[in-house]
């Protein structure tokens, strides 16, 4: 039985038929077990409450909208469409009461989470065996936070499958440029920034970095952007029909402005009710309530957010940095509930610190995936870093972490093997 189980091992291509399918099975299932006892069970909770309203004008005025103003609906421009859109879908085509949208919906993202290993894999084999890639993905796949994640009401789950899906198909760009490769990266481009508006940012310098390191041509690179463009021109067009500008989204300014204000910390701060923040109050309450309430508060928040930024850079610069280092290992001063649990911290801490060393090693290696893959990590880690940083942000790097953690440990092993 055992010389039976070395052989299959010994050969690489029996990884993929014999293990990989057991793998998504039992992560589907780990999945299945874990949000029955750790996920949103109400729609109207205060974690999920906006995306609950979305929803419900949605259905019943078809407008993405958070306010209406003597009776006028007013666009909402704060949050990216996707997830709205999402849930949305998911409601017209089946007609469930709120139990069984958050059953189905629930569902759905199991379905995502699972894939997204079998996307992993994929991604791994561009630098490693098919043997290693499996054990990449094992613990990928058992990361708590990565297990429970899909039980809750949150893009992150459906961020997670459009950013390893962008990743697979850039480097078959990057490989081999064919029209299926260039249209469906192209497609889940689109399908990011409607996701997460900072995407636009890390999309539009991956895309600069193979251009000019040749890797892509003139008239692939014109393909990509008309798709793109496609994909995200309706909403574009939509917003420019409300507000004659054109944008994905609004919130820049409060973002910047909680992530970097008086009291922020890592996680950002956002109560109004504290006395340093009495003057932005009263200008928020005094605002018209007009359709363009949300881009005229959200120019309040950005002023005060340069203003505070201007007047203390070295402090915000040691908190910028004090954030990369929570975003890319933990945050000693977290008090988000569950942090410091012994299941979410201590594979957290250990993956970060192993990888660390890794990110020397993936460097030296004279490929030009590890660039692009080193240059997504720096991306996220600078653009989420303005801003702050909450824990679920971390599946967004945890995938490159256990490939450079992987790294580290195959350098170990060859010098541990030669002494």
């Amino acid at each position: 039985m055992k010389k039976n189980i070395n052989q299959i091992l010994d050969n690489e291509n029996n990884i993929k038929i014999y293990f990989l399918p057991w793998l998504i099975v039992l992560s589907f299932l780990l999945r299945l077990i874990a949000v029955y006892f750790y996920r949103d069970t109400d729609l109207y909770s205060s974690n999920v409450n906006e995306w609950n309203i979305l929803l419900e004008n949605l259905i019943k005025y078809k407008s993405l909208t958070f306010y209406s103003f003597n009776g006028e609906l007013i666009p909402s421009v704060i949050v990216p469409p996707m997830y709205a859109f999402f849930l949305y879908l998911v409601k017209v085509v089946t007609s469930f009461d709120e139990t069984g949208l958050l059953y189905l919906v629930t569902f759905i993202q199991i379905l995502m989470s699972t894939y997204s290993i079998y996307l992993f894999y994929q991604i791994n084999q561009n630098f490693f065996s098919n043997k290693l890639s499996l054990i990449n993905s094992v613990i990928f796949s058992i990361i708590p936070v990565n297990v429970i994640i899909c039980g809750q009401i949150s893009s992150i789950t459906l961020q997670i499958v459009f950013s390893l899906l962008f990743l697979k198909f850039l480097f078959l760009v990057i490989g081999k440029s064919t029209n299926k490769n260039i249209f469906i990266f192209s497609m889940v481009s689109g399908l990011l920034i409607l996701t997460r508006g900072e995407f636009l940012l890390v999309f539009s310098f991956i895309l600069f970095f193979i251009f000019i390191k040749k890797k892509i041509k003139l008239i692939n690179l014109t393909k990509i952007l008309i798709v793109v463009v496609l994909v995200i021109s309706p909403y574009v067009a939509r917003n420019y029909m409300h507000f004659d500008e054109i944008f994905i989204v609004k919130s820049l300014g409060y973002n910047l402005w909680k992530g970097n204000n008086q009291l922020s910390s890592v996680g950002g701060y956002e109560n109004l009710e504290r006395t340093e923040f009495i003057e932005i109050k009263k200008k928020i309450i005094n605002l018209k309530k007009n359709k363009y309430y949300e881009i005229n508060r959200d120019n309040i928040y950005l002023d005060e957010a340069i203003y505070n930024l201007s007047e203390n850079p070295i402090q915000y610069f040691k908190l910028f940095l004090k954030k990369i280092f929570s975003y890319y290992f933990f945050d000693i001063n977290s008090n988000y509930p569950n942090y410091f649990n012994f299941f979410h911290i201590v594979p957290i801490v250990i993956l970060s610190l192993l990888s660390f060393p890794g990110l020397f090693i993936f460097y030296k290696v004279n490929k030009f995936e590890n660039k692009c893959l080193g240059l997504y990590l720096l991306l996220n880690l600078i653009i989420f870093s303005i801003f702050f940083i909450l824990p679920r942000y971390k599946l967004v790097i945890l995938p490159i972490q256990i490939i450079l953690m992987a790294y580290f440990m195959k350098y170990l092993i060859k010098k541990l093997e030669k002494t």
